[in-house]
């Protein structure tokens, strides 16, 4: 299910033209009435042609207008069934508005991760990451630590990885990948010099990208094969990189999980195994 009003909110955002956002506000703010539109009524009520529209549909992964408004009610259905959870800021304490903030940004960060999920290619990716022989995690700083969650996890159950910390042995893991081996890519900008160096490394050498990082425009995305994103919540000054990370790790979390729903017995024997191991270490 492909979020439609989330998408063109980001897209709109980061990299649409004048004429895009023209398009794409009226959609935002009137999306049932769009919904019941032709093309061409709302090509005029725009003030735009119907190539325009065609273009932001195909941009935002839809084949046509006519998917993006099926994903537009899609999204309405979605938004009017949504039970909101929040924790209401009632607080005079410093401290506890504080914390009722991080809580709120890291319950929104899952929220919009989910609404940018597009469950097809998240079928491929699982399916890709199950017949692979190998997975190559890359990441620096904060997204290291998630590629680490994700490793510790697959390695439970006997799917071999690899990663490292240092990052010249990053690079020189990426000039290792040989033709149809996968790699998962964790940016949140999805710029950072070396992480493009790393994933050109890897397309030249005919490996399949998988890649983590904000939704948008950006050289990491541009040169994946997969994509699963997270939302763009976090300002010019990211302390901690917090809600990016959760929603980093909430996805390794899927991932996991729907490894595991392909080979549920095996990976449950396995995973008992460690906890056995691991208790008597304890």
């Amino acid at each position: 299910m492909k979020k439609a009003l989330y998408r063109l909110e980001a897209y709109n955002k980061q990299s649409a033209t004048d004429s895009e956002k023209e398009v794409i506000n009226y959609i935002l703010n009137h999306p049932r009435t769009v919904a019941e539109m032709d093309i061409h009524t709302l090509a005029g009520n725009c003030y735009c042609c119907a190539a325009t529209i065609v273009r932001i549909c195909k941009k935002n992964g839809f084949k046509g207008f006519r998917e993006l408004k099926l994903a537009i009610l899609n999204d309405i259905n979605y938004t009017n069934e949504l039970t909101q959870i929040s924790f209401h800021n009632q607080s005079d304490h410093p401290t506890e508005q504080k914390v009722i903030k991080i809580l709120n940004d890291n319950m929104q960060a899952i929220e919009n991760m989910y609404r940018l999920l597009d469950f097809q290619e998240l079928e491929h990716i699982v399916q890709l990451l199950f017949t692979c022989r190998y997975v190559y995690l890359y990441g620096i700083g904060a997204s290291f630590l998630v590629a680490k969650d994700m490793q510790q996890k697959f390695e439970r159950i006997n799917k071999k990885t690899f990663l490292y910390e240092d990052l010249h042995l990053q690079l020189v893991s990426s000039t290792n990948i040989e033709k149809g081996d996968v790699a998962v890519i964790i940016s949140y900008s999805g710029l950072t010099k070396e992480i493009i160096d790393i994933a050109k490394n890897i397309k030249q050498r005919g490996g399949i990208i998988i890649a983590i990082t904000k939704y948008g425009s950006n050289k990491l995305s541009s040169l994946s094969d997969y994509h699963l994103f997270v939302p763009k919540l976090e300002g010019p000054l990211r302390v901690g990189a917090s809600s990016s990370r959760v929603s980093q790790l909430c996805i390794v979390d899927i991932l996991y999980n729907l490894y595991l729903s392909l080979e549920t017995e095996k990976s449950m024997d396995k995973i008992i195994l460690t906890n056995k191991l691991l208790e008597k270490e304890e």
